[in-house]
C-alpha cells in the first residue's frame, strides 16, 4: 500500500501544483479594463474575458478603458486675436484607443494609473491646445460660434492625444470670461439689436395689418356700392317695366272701352231700327186695317 502511495505521490503533487498554479494565475478582465499579461510569452491583452498567467514568470498590468471626464480651464487670462484677455472653461470626454496600437501607446503612459492621475496628466496638454486656439480667434467669433472654437481645439489636440494612445470623444465649451466686460457689452449690444429688430418687425406687422384692414374695408365698400348699384338698376328696371305694363294696360282698357261703345251704339242703332220697323209695320197694319174697314 505504501509502495503504491509512493509510486503515485509525484503525480498527485504535480497535479496539486498545477491546480495551485492555475488558481494563482487565473484572471478575468472586466469590459472596462484591459489586462496586459507579459513576461514569459508574447504579451497578451484581455478585455472582458478570462485568461491564465504563469505565476513568477509573467506579470499582470491593468489599463483603464473607462470614459474620462476632464475639466479643462485656462489657469490665467490668455490674450486672443483681439488682444483681449480671456479665460475659457471646457469639458472634455476621452478614453484609451480601442486598437492594439493605441493601447500599446497608452500602456507606456498610463499603465496601472488611477483615473485621476490620467486626467491630471492630460489636462496640461489640453489646456495648451486651448490656449493656442484662443490666441488665433477673435472674441466675438469665439463667443458667437462655440462649435467652431471647440472644433479647432479638437483638431489641434487630437494628434497630441493620439501620441499618448488616447481618443478624444467630445469637447464642449462651458464658458468664456474676459477682464474688461467685453462679452457683457457684446450681450448688451446684441440685446439692443434684437430689441431694434423686434420694434421694426412690430411696426412692419402693424403697417401690414393696417394695409390689410384698409384693403378689406375698400373691398367691402366696393362690394356694397356694387350691390347698391345692382339694386338701383333692378328697381329702375322694375319701375320701367311697371310703366310699360300700365301703358299696355291702359291701351287695352281704351280699346276695350271703344269696342264697348261701338257695340253699344250698334245695339242702340239696331234697337232704333227695330223700333222704326215696328212703327212702320204698325202703321202699315193700321192702314191695312182701316182699308179693310172701309
Amino acid at each position: 500500500m505504501l509502495e503504491i502511495i509512493l509510486k503515485f505521490l509525484p503525480v498527485v503533487l504535480a497535479g496539486l501544483l498545477l491546480v495551485v498554479i492555475f488558481s494563482m494565475g487565473y484572471v478575468k478582465a472586466p469590459p472596462d479594463t484591459a489586462f496586459i499579461i507579459s513576461g514569459f510569452r508574447k504579451p497578451r491583452i484581455l478585455i472582458g474575458q478570462a485568461g491564465v498567467r504563469i505565476p513568477f514568470f509573467e506579470r499582470l498590468d491593468k489599463l483603464s478603458l473607462k470614459m474620462l471626464s476632464v475639466d479643462v480651464k485656462t489657469t490665467d487670462f490668455v490674450p486672443n486675436a483681439d488682444y483681449i484677455n480671456v479665460k475659457v472653461d471646457a469639458s472634455v470626454k476621452l478614453r484609451v484607443g480601442q486598437s492594439p496600437e493605441m493601447m500599446a501607446l497608452a500602456a507606456k503612459f498610463f499603465l496601472n494609473e488611477r483615473e485621476e492621475n490620467i486626467i491630471a496628466k492630460v489636462q496640461d496638454t489640453l489646456e495648451g491646445n486651448m490656449r493656442e486656439i484662443i490666441g488665433q480667434m477673435e472674441l466675438k467669433q469665439m463667443v458667437t460660434d462655440r462649435k467652431a472654437f471647440a472644433d479647432r481645439v479638437q483638431a489641434n489636440a487630437i494628434p497630441d492625444l493620439e501620441k499618448m494612445g488616447l481618443e478624444l470623444i467630445a469637447f464642449n465649451v462651458q464658458s468664456f470670461v474676459d477682464q474688461d466686460d467685453v462679452i457683457k457689452n457684446l450681450g448688451i449690444d446684441n440685446i439692443s439689436q434684437i430689441q431694434k429688430s423686434a420694434s421694426i418687425a412690430r411696426a412692419e406687422a402693424e403697417r401690414d395689418v393696417a394695409i390689410a384692414k384698409a384693403q378689406a374695408e375698400k373691398e367691402a365698400n366696393d362690394v356694397k356700392v356694387q350691390s347698391d348699384m345692382e339694386i338701383a338698376e333692378k328697381n329702375n328696371a322694375l319701375e320701367i317695366r311697371k310703366s310699360e305694363l300700365k301703358v299696355e294696360s291702359d291701351k287695352m282698357s281704351a280699346i276695350a272701352d271703344a269696342v264697348y261703345k261701338i257695340q253699344e251704339q250698334e245695339q242702340r242703332k239696331s234697337i232704333e231700327i227695330a223700333s222704326v220697323d215696328a212703327d212702320i209695320a204698325k202703321t202699315d197694319k193700321e192702314a191695312e186695317l182701316k182699308a179693310k174697314e172701309v
